[in-house]
């Protein structure tokens, strides 16, 4: 009989130093695929940041990919929280949307405190 592999229960990769060179490495590991729209977010918020003398796009690109490597790095809390997208997304029961939301909030909350 074989014996089938445990689902990591611990992160897949230690959460990155909170910059976007960092953010990069981390989201390259964790799904290349990714790696497209994070550059081409990244242009953007740059972009934005020299068109209106503001730094506040390029916070705003860091925090959201902070959280987005904070729940990526565990393959669980992944599958959850896309679950909880879906369910708030296609659901047509007011109250388990609203339950799949504030799981959401919870989940992001988690990620981000590590």
């Amino acid at each position: 009989m074989t014996e089938r592999a445990a689902e990591p229960t611990g992160p897949l990769i230690p959460m990155p130093e909170k910059t976007p060179a960092a953010l990069r490495v981390a989201v390259g590991r964790l799904d290349p695929g990714v790696l497209a729209t994070f550059d081409q977010q990244w242009d953007e918020a740059m972009r934005q940041a020299r068109d209106e003398y503001t730094l506040t796009p390029p916070r705003a690109f860091v925090e959201h990919w902070w959280s987005w490597v904070g729940v990526a790095r565990y393959p669980q809390r992944l599958a959850r929280f896309r679950e909880c997208e879906r369910i708030v997304s296609q659901s047509g029961d007011r109250a388990e949307r609203r339950a799949a939301a504030s799981e959401l909030a919870s989940i992001l909350a988690e990620a981000v405190a590590a």
